[in-house]
């Protein structure tokens, strides 16, 4: 469990280097190779990922006090930043536990506090709350996906309590241009059903921008904003209810008239990606 810690500071720290680095793989629109990540924020990294070896080597030698324990909750939120999206840095949440770890949130469900019914500027700035009902937004969501390959995973429960889980080797978003377009879905594991790869290909749609492929605007008539096709095997910004209703957070596979009390959707670069920014790292270095 505590390993994953480790991970997803690896990650972010990688991440931000990464940026200098990068080069296009097998997307179109990836940043050209130019540094544009603080350097204070990648030796915030590097300290934070110090204190956190120490913390896990002595759990692992039997201090596992709560101290400890409490200590290593406290690295779920960091702050990212690159330029070439934004002047400022800005925060994520990281779920530490789920597939040893390393995961940014980017979207999640847990009650009906949060109204998903957004308008297209608010789907693209992001809303809601880190730790509770929340979504990253789709300029964050193309920039993060198009910078380097990233795998999905969605966590889901229902209201009797049952978890499901689906899990994509590839997710890419396209940009503003194309109508932030899900590009790319890979393939699928998990125990919920392949639910997602319907949606390949379809643009995102709010109330106010109708991009589906259907005679009527999906996202008026379920009430979200989502790659609707013509419309939903899968609508996870639907609207939160318990009781059941086709508007509502729901996954097909699970089961059409059940509603999800929790979802939370997840991405990481993939093994291929890790791989590609050690090897470049190893290079550059090499090469000075």
């Amino acid at each position: 469990m505590y390993l994953g810690k480790l991970t997803v500071l690896q990650f972010i720290l990688i991440f931000a280097v990464k940026l200098c680095l990068s080069e296009n793989n097998e997307l179109d629109d990836i940043w050209v190779p130019e540094c544009d990540v603080s350097i204070d924020v990648i030796k915030l990294f590097a300290d934070k990922l110090g204190s956190v070896e120490q913390l896990v080597k002595g759990i692992f030698a039997g201090n596992d006090s709560l101290q400890a324990k409490t200590s290593l909750k406290m690295y779920g939120i960091y702050e990212i930043q690159f330029e070439r999206f934004s002047e400022t840095p800005f925060s994520v949440w990281c779920d530490e536990e789920t597939d040893f770890g390393g995961w940014i949130v980017i979207q999640r469900r847990v009650n009906s506090d949060e109204s998903f019914y957004r308008p297209w500027l608010t789907y693209q700035k992001g809303f809601g709350n880190l730790s509770a009902n929340y979504w990253i937004g789709l300029e964050k969501l193309h920039a993060l996906t198009s910078s380097c390959e990233q795998e999905l995973y969605i966590k889901m429960e229902t209201f009797d309590n049952k978890s499901y889980y689906a899990k994509y080797g590839a997710f890419v978003v396209g940009s503003e241009n194309e109508g932030y377009v899900l590009r790319k879905v890979g393939k699928y594991s998990g125990d919920a059903g392949d639910y997602l790869q319907h949606h390949e290909g379809s643009k995102f749609s709010t109330y106010d921008r109708d991009n589906d492929e259907g005679d009527e605007n999906c996202a008026i008539k379920f009430a979200g904003g989502w790659w609707y096709h013509n419309c939903y095997w899968t609508n996870l910004n639907g609207d939160y209810a318990q009781k059941f209703t086709v508007k509502g957070v729901t996954w097909n596979g699970i089961g059409k008239r059940k509603s999800l009390k929790f979802v939370q959707m997840m991405i990481r670069p993939t093994e291929k990606c890790m791989l590609r920014l050690s090897m470049k790292n190893s290079f550059v270095q090499r090469k000075k």
